[in-house]
């Protein structure tokens, strides 16, 4: 970056190096350079420089022009002004390269100092960097609207410098400067009321009201309209001649903000810096009921004393006051206005002109006003002062969205710390008592400052309680709400205004959002116990957080504060809503699930009652899993305890494989143990049957063969003899294999005969397919590739993509040893594609674990140990001793073939120690021969 360049923006453009002005080029190569200039320091690409320059007349050649521009004017710059990269084109300026620059830290600075002359003097020199109209000259509709800007602001600006030098008094000195100002243009009505004020306070009377006659005929004759306010206010003030030899000072309004307020440091910086910049200074701090706004505005307001000296003004708007109605615009004006020491006589009846009044009224003051519990933005926006060293602080439980504010901040619960702290505050540090049990308590209180105050007073005012007492108080959830509400107050009352000032509709959506089964809730769920569409419910969650009654965690995604969620709990049940709510997470776990597996693992009627959402694609139904697995699992124990029963289990079996299927093994038993419970208590033998085969077939490849077959053998005597038949091929299927991987003789291969005949009467080509992969895998561990080839050739050829992975493993193993490595290869990297497109998928270990055996055959060491490494990594996390094992010992192997023995016995003997409980006879005598072989004696 080149210190000693700096470019003019404001007059016509000029470039300078030094002392030495730089020749810019022509006009279009200017507005080219002025672009980048209005974005210092900022990548801008090609395609946005073609239409910020070109807008008028858009070049043929598209983007390619700019390659020109930029080479013509690095001819011009100095080296390293201008520089390119991938994204776009960037003028690196200095700070103080622009004289707009310059301009704004001027401004700046006037509006940081309490000194009326420096501040004038600031002002004044920034003006003074004016040297006529900004960018003239220079074409497109950009630098247009820019020009138009910049102009603008100079007349704000000047606008603020005139004021101050009203409030120093030099009222015969700007008498010239603002007839040339009034004369330009008649109709800035601002500059007529700093002249008519000039003349009054000059003792010129006479010509004061001269200017607003001519002022109001020239604005009847041109634009049809009357003056503004604020020029009919000062009009009525020179005709009544009530100016003030002196402004009595205000009085400082602000409440008692209370001894403890403990943290927040982070938040009290942010809120008293946005208030120390240049003004005007407009912030708004929201958040849901109790937790400490005002406490918050009021404790920043007093720090901010210096800032401004002329007063700290406080009104409660009552939004959301019990008994009181909020305070309206017109009702607040008057009563500012009052504290101002402005007559009665003087405040006008009218809404705009009473906020007229208080905006002259404010001129040149230095005053913060705290606007405390406002409704919405419309009770906030005519009491914003306009003069640019005013400030304004408000406080509301809505989000104001559409408020003008210049900084905005959400206020949150305490952290953890700090909420035990404010606790101690409130009740001293000896009745604090043991810190985890002042932990339980804050925690039960949400961390939320009301409600811990309501809780410590409760504790303060009665010496026999301990803080262990209090806590168990608290622990019911029925009745925290009640131990945390009083007679004049606390939380359930607060929560019940806000309740109440939402419309109808919220106010519905709130109380069934009570019934939530889970900790979070996203649209299409909130859709479904309101029975609305999903558009529909996204607005009305997005207006409950715009009313702090519900948390946004990302979008599309909310829920509750804890307390905020008890008290929607108490409000009117609806058992059709939770009935629909079941309903959803039932039919969208099954349609994820038909997602993932290409297939209906489970039966439902269809169509399903509420709407789902699209499931396109397998990463699709993953990443709904991933999202909504725990809420699922919340829905089962939920649906169980209340009575459910088909939901409970239905809704486990669905969501199993899904968590399967990502690695979420524990969740299983979360899923599968109450949906048993449920089958039972339903009386529903078939149903018993389904979730006993899902935890056998589930368990198999967590705690091998062995140890499913009891179960799978329970689910085969449950299964009525009239169950359906895709059920009794399933589970045919699943006996066989777990038979099969104990010992691969022709009884397991029969049983699977028997579920393949089984899945042929039924039609079900899935079911066929899953059999006949099983049919693969017992003839590989009888060592009988050809056989185990054909089997799983015709399993492919079933269709089932959710067969797929696995089946492609299974045909590449085949290959590879029938000594066809190159087409082993191609059918595993299809595996591995698949399996990488399913996120975390078991055929993705084995994928990994044969690639590995395949690379060694072909001698290609690095990929081998690099792909064997990840098969074990995966392994590893996914808890299934059978690919675990077959990890191991493929990994071993080819560190073996390596001749790498040291590393490849421990995996040998790992893989071994897994056969051996698991049951494996062909793992068991595979590692076993590994390990002869690595053997030191060896």
């Amino acid at each position: 970056m080149t210190g000693d360049f700096r470019l003019d923006l404001l007059g016509p453009l000029r470039g300078w190096s030094g002392d030495d002005r730089l020749d810019l080029g022509p006009v279009r190569q200017q507005a080219f350079l002025a672009v980048l200039a209005l974005r210092p320091n900022q990548i801008v690409p090609a395609d946005e420089l073609v239409e910020l320059v070109w807008n008028d007349a858009p070049p043929g050649s598209g983007t390619r022009i700019v390659p020109t521009y930029v080479y013509r004017l690095r001819r011009l710059l100095p080296d390293g002004v201008l520089v390119s990269s991938r994204d776009g084109y960037t003028l690196r300026l200095a700070p103080d390269a622009l004289d707009l620059t310059r301009f704004e830290g001027l401004i700046s600075a006037a509006y940081a100092t309490n000194d009326l002359d420096e501040a004038a003097a600031n002002l004044s020199e920034a003006l003074a960097l004016f040297k006529g109209e900004p960018l003239s000259g220079l074409p497109g509709h950009y630098v247009g609207v820019e020009r138009h800007r910049l102009t603008e602001r100079r007349l704000k600006v000047l606008a603020e410098r005139i004021d101050l030098d009203l409030e120093r008094g030099r009222y015969g000195d700007l008498v010239p400067e603002l007839i040339a100002l009034v004369e330009a243009d008649r109709l800035r009505e601002q500059f007529a009321g700093q002249l008519m004020l000039a003349y009054w306070r000059s003792g010129r009377i006479s010509e004061a009201l001269d200017t607003y006659t001519r002022t109001r005929q020239e604005l009847i004759d041109q634009l049809g309209v009357e003056p503004g306010p604020a020029l009919r206010a000062i009009h009525e003030r020179i005709l009544q001649n009530d100016e003030p030899v002196a402004r009595p000072a205000v009085r400082d309004e602000l409440p008692y903000d209370g001894a403890a307020f403990v943290g927040r440091d982070d938040v009290l910086k942010q809120v008293v810096d946005a208030l120390r910049t240049a003004g005007p200074a407009v912030v708004a701090i929201d958040g849901m009921a109790g937790v400490g706004k005002t406490a918050l505005a009021v404790r920043a307001a007093r720090q901010l004393a210096e800032v401004y000296p002329d007063g700290r003004l406080f009104i409660d708007l009552h939004g959301y006051t019990p008994g009181n109605e909020p305070v309206s615009a017109l009702q607040a004006l008057d009563r500012l206005l009052r504290t101002l020491s402005v007559p009665a006589d003087r405040i006008p009846a009218d809404l705009e002109e009473r906020a007229a009044l208080w905006r002259s009224e404010l001129a040149g003051r230095r005053i913060l006003v705290v606007l405390d519990n406002a409704p919405d933005s419309a009770a906030v926006r005519p009491l914003l002062a306009g003069g640019p060293r005013c400030g304004v602080l408000v406080t509301s439980r809505r989000q104001l969205t559409d408020l003008d504010a210049t900084a905005r901040l959400a206020l949150d619960v305490l952290e953890p710390e700090d909420a035990r702290e404010l606790l101690a505050e409130i009740v001293g540090p000896d009745r604090a008592g043991d810190p985890a049990a002042a932990a339980e308590v804050v925690s039960r209180c949400g961390h939320l400052p009301l409600a811990i105050r309501v809780a410590g007073s409760r504790l303060r005012h009665r010496p026999s309680w301990t803080i262990e007492h209090l806590s168990k108080r608290l622990d019911a959830e029925d009745r925290r709400l009640a131990e945390l509400s009083t007679d004049s107050g606390g939380v359930s009352p607060a929560f019940a205004l806000s309740y109440e000032h939402l419309p109808a509709d919220q106010q519905r959506l709130f109380r069934l959002l009570g019934a939530m089964t889970g900790q979070d809730i996203e649209m299409y769920a909130a859709a479904a116990l309101a029975d609305v569409e999903v558009v529909e419910a996204e607005d009305l969650l997005e207006q409950l957080v715009d009313a702090n009654l519900l948390l946004q965690l990302r979008p599309g995604r909310f829920q509750f504060h804890d307390l905020l969620r008890q008290y929607a709990r108490m409000l009117e049940p609806d058992p059709e809503a939770v009935r629909r709510l079941l309903d959803y997470y039932l039919y969208a776990t099954a349609e994820a699930s038909e997602a993932i597996f290409g297939s209906r693992l489970h039966p439902l009627s269809e169509p399903a009652p509420v709407q789902l959402p699209d499931f396109a694609s397998v990463a699709d139904g993953l990443a709904w899993i991933d999202a909504e697995g725990a809420n699922v699992l919340a829905t089962i124990r939920f649906a169980e305890a209340s009575g459910a029963l088909e939901h409970a289990w239905r809704t486990g079996l669905a969501v199993a494989s899904c968590f399967f299927q990502r690695g979420r093994v524990y969740e299983l038993d979360e899923a599968l143990e109450p949906a048993l419970r449920a089958a039972v208590l339903d009386t529903n033998a078939e149903a018993e049957s389904r979730v006993l085969l899902s935890m056998g077939s589930l368990g198999r490849y967590r705690f091998g063969a062995e140890a499913s077959l009891p179960m799978l053998q329970e689910a085969r005597a449950k299964l009525p003899e009239d169950a359906d038949l895709t059920l009794r091929a399933r589970l045919l299927a699943s006996i066989g294999y777990s038979m099969a991987k104990l010992r691969p003789d022709d009884h397991a291969l029969g049983v699977l005969d028997d579920a393949l005949k089984a899945s042929r009467q039924a039609g079900d080509r899935s079911i066929a397919a899953r059999v006949l992969a099983y049919v693969g895998v017992a003839y590989s561990d009888r060592l009988e590739f050809a056989q185990a080839l054909t089997a799983y050739q015709e399993s492919l050829a079933q269709g089932d993509p959710g067969v797929q992975p696995e089946v492609l493993n299974g045909i590449g193993e085949c290959l590879l040893e029938l000594d066809r490595v190159d087409e082993a290869i191609t059918a595993l990297r299809t595996a591995r594609d698949l399996g990488i497109e399913r996120g975390a998928d078991y055929s993705l270990i084995y994928s990994y674990a044969f690639l590995g055996t395949a690379y060694a055959r072909k001698r290609q060491w690095t990929e081998a140990i690099d792909v064997g490494r990840q098969a074990v990594e995966l392994a590893q996390e996914s808890d299934s001793t059978q690919s675990q094992q077959n990890a191991y010992v493929r990994l071993a192997e080819t560190l073996l073939a390596n001749g790498d023995l040291a590393r490849a016995r421990p995996h040998f003997a790992r893989a071994m120690e897994l056969a051996l409980d698991d049951g494996q006879e062909s793992m068991v005598v595979r590692a076993a021969g590994g390990l002869a072989r690595t053997s030191p004696a060896a």
